[in-house]
């Protein structure tokens, strides 16, 4: 097979799993806000950039556990949880790897 009849085949198999991929998204997006807006209303998340780090503090101000997971280039924090009334968990790492965002109830 020739270098062009593969690249077709790759490009032909790569359109394939992004179809699938936009027809799982919608659903995806759709419970993710449920998500954040059961969590926004009594948890914290502070995000800031240092000279060499990223940190990401949840601070749990419900009276239940919550489950979070950082979404950042490059792998995903583990899931952590953080016990109500005050409570924090931080995490952190390098700083090239930008945050995307939380994932809810990942326990």
């Amino acid at each position: 097979m020739n270098t062009f009849a593969k690249l077709g085949s790759v490009l032909a198999a790569g359109a394939l799993s992004l179809g699938a991929l936009a027809a799982a998204t919608p659903a995806a997006q759709a419970a993710q806000p449920a998500q954040a807006a059961q969590a926004a209303n009594c948890v914290r998340v502070d995000h800031w950039t240092g000279r060499v780090s990223q940190t990401v503090k949840v601070t749990n101000n419900c009276t239940y556990r919550i489950s979070f997971q950082v979404k950042r280039v490059g792998p995903d924090s583990p899931c952590f949880l953080v016990n109500g009334n005050g409570y924090g968990r931080t995490y952190q790492w390098a700083r090239y790897a930008n945050f995307q965002g939380i994932r809810w109830n990942c326990a």
